[in-house]
């Protein structure tokens, strides 16, 4: 039984129809506002993880550089010590003669240098 329903054109008709035409304007204004609103905020989010991924590989890479120059920086103050200490050595006579005689065979007048052996390698390596 279908029944033909009629429109009322009076004015309280027409006020409730134009109302629910505002209402639902709005309603798609404040749904296409949301939209935007929350894509701008996720690509924000997405922005912000991926820089922070990116600043977390650099800091790793930063932190072993660190660590490496830190090692370097340890090898270079035990050469230096050890520089230092040779320079010393190299400034006392009696260091200079012992290293002349042994290394370059040098002698006063009327001595002979002869060069042993240390130890059982040094025998080996001569060999």
């Amino acid at each position: 039984m279908a029944q033909k329903i009629k429109n009322l054109d009076n004015e309280y008709t027409q006020s409730q129809n134009k109302q629910k035409k505002t209402v639902n304007k709005t309603r798609q204004v404040i749904r296409k506002r949301l939209t935007l609103f929350g894509g701008v905020l996720l690509l924000i989010i997405v922005i912000m993880i991926i820089m922070l991924f990116l600043q977390k590989n650099r800091n790793d890479e930063l932190v072993q550089e660190r660590k490496e120059k830190a090692v370097t920086y340890e090898k270079l103050q035990d050469k230096e010590i050890e520089l230092k200490e040779q320079i010393k050595r190299l400034n006392d006579k009696e260091y200079i003669e012992k290293l002349a005689r042994s290394e370059y065979f040098l002698s006063n007048d009327g001595e002979i240098i002869f060069k042993l052996p240390e130890d059982k390698k040094d025998a080996e390596n001569d060999k």
